[in-house]
């Protein structure tokens, strides 16, 4: 956990979020502790059922055999064998329900830290948590891609949500079960009785789809294939094709095992036996829902799937955990989800309205332009800035708080949009600083960088920034405060 002294109380409601889904820290499992825990237990609580089903079998196979005293024996023990197979029934379904409920409140308490009053201060507070997330990330480090995998579950599922409400509100979404419930005037307030619904029967499995997505890798046969049978292999190494192929198939079909029996369907608590029987109808088309989720996202079928699937993809970019991740692959990671759309892999309407939520730019990433003077001339050093909001009006056009000011960094500061021109990203940018005396260049570096070498420079003029150090201070995670 975050450290209440230098961190803001924000910042460690995000990380115990990131915790209680895929942490492993002492105290409460988290779920994916839970799946990893069902998973070892599965094979031995199918065994208890069988070795008692079993001998229920042999009793009444007795009985049949028996006549007199005996069958009265022979009852009472069966009567006892099918209390005991009931209980170890209930057992089990009582831990799942468990895990079912972990889930569920995760997820609300994952919407309170995302979604707020209406839609655009919904796309604020998302914007806010998902960057936040980045910011977590040091870009470097040995134990870089273990922390990526942790963060990434949050991330897709809070992405997830922001594409299916603007598919939503741009009229693509035409699924008969998905707009039952929905209705944009209450979208957004939690004490009206159609969000409920909304929320039970379409935002909690997209959810759950998001966040479980990959939970098949905790099976102990899939840690064996990656981590070796007594873990002498690095799990995040470039598998083998074969052992890249077996990993997929089995993960999928752990994922799937796991959503429909580790977790399954919730249990009602209605007062008559029909609004037991429709709770429970729909709880099945939830369920099945969420399975289809999954089930297409693993597939080339284009489609609702895809508010999971491209998310996903994205993810892998912005929290890869390939060994020789860099940074500055950030802004590829949109690229990619348009290629693929180019080459049908995905729906290119879909595509678009993702690209267009997250522009090119991801949020948390380390802007560097050129300032301009009060009459909008460039001025001759560069600035930092952090990407902090989604919907940028122009995709190459990130909407940014600047952090630093006259070389110095600020804990305030006012939007900007860091058009193409001036944003270092760009070669035709960044020529406009090559004229400046080299030993200018490194004295702004200097500045502008924590703990900085000259002699480990490789550029004075850098297309990026790692706002990792500056975010680590408590008074710099207000980033979203005063931004407009």
């Amino acid at each position: 956990m975050l450290n209440k002294n230098t961190h803001s109380s924000y910042s460690i409601s995000v990380d115990r979020i990131v915790n209680g889904i895929s942490g492993n820290e002492d105290g409460k499992p988290s779920l994916y502790q839970q799946a990893e825990d069902y998973f070892k237990q599965q094979p031995l609580n199918k065994q208890k059922l069988q070795l008692i089903k079993t001998e229920i079998q042999q009793v009444v196979a007795a009985k049949k055999a028996q006549s007199g005293p005996k069958t009265t024996q022979l009852d009472e023990h069966l009567f006892l064998l099918k209390k005991k197979y009931h209980h170890e029934l209930n057992v089990q379904k009582n831990a799942r329900i468990a895990r079912l409920n972990d889930a569920v409140d995760m997820c609300l308490n994952l919407l309170s830290l995302s979604e707020g009053q209406d839609f655009d201060d919904t796309q604020l507070k998302s914007a806010k948590f998902l960057s936040t997330l980045v910011l977590f990330s040091p870009g470097t480090g040995k134990k870089l891609a273990e922390l990526h995998h942790k963060l990434k579950p949050a991330y897709k599922a809070v992405l997830s949500l922001r594409v299916l409400d603007k598919l939503v509100l741009d009229g693509v979404v035409k699924n008969a079960y998905m707009m039952r419930n929905y209705d944009p005037k209450i979208r957004y307030e939690p004490q009206a009785s159609d969000y409920i619904c909304y929320t039970q029967s379409v935002i909690l499995p997209i959810m759950l789809a998001a966040i479980f997505q990959d939970v098949g890798l905790k099976h102990p046969n899939l840690i064996e294939l990656l981590e070796g049978e007594n873990g002498e292999k690095d799990r995040f190494r470039l598998l083998e094709k074969d052992e890249r192929e077996k990993m997929l198939r089995l993960n999928y079909d752990y994922t799937i095992d796991y959503l429909q029996n580790g977790l399954g369907c919730q249990q009602a608590s209605a007062d008559t036996a029909e609004e037991q029987a429709a709770f429970d109808e729909s709880e099945k088309q939830r369920l099945k829902f969420q399975l289809g989720l999954v089930i297409d996202a693993n597939c080339a079928k284009q489609g609702t799937s895809e508010i999971i699937k491209i998310p996903q993809i994205y993810a892998s970019i912005i929290f890869s955990t390939k060994r020789g991740f860099q940074r500055k692959s950030y802004p590829t990671a949109s690229i990619l989800i348009e290629q693929l759309a180019i080459k049908k892999v995905v729906s290119k309407q879909i595509a678009k309205v993702f690209v267009d939520i997250v522009g090119h730019f991801p949020l948390g990433y380390g802007i560097v332009y050129i300032p301009k003077d009060m009459r909008g001339n460039e001025l001759d050093l560069y600035e930092y800035a952090i990407v902090t909001e989604l919907n940028p009006k122009v995709l190459d056009e990130p909407i940014c708080r600047p952090v630093t000011k006259n070389l110095m960094f600020l804990t305030f500061g006012k939007t900007l949009v860091v058009d193409k021109t001036i944003n270092l990203h760009y070669p035709i940018a960044r020529k406009k600083l090559m004229k400046i005396d080299p030993k200018r260049l490194i004295e702004i570096m200097e500045k502008l960088t924590y703990d900085f070498k000259p002699e480990e420079s490789k550029a004075f003029v850098p297309d990026y920034w790692e706002p990792y150090n500056y975010f680590c201070v408590e008074g710099n995670q207000n980033l979203w405060n005063r931004s407009r």
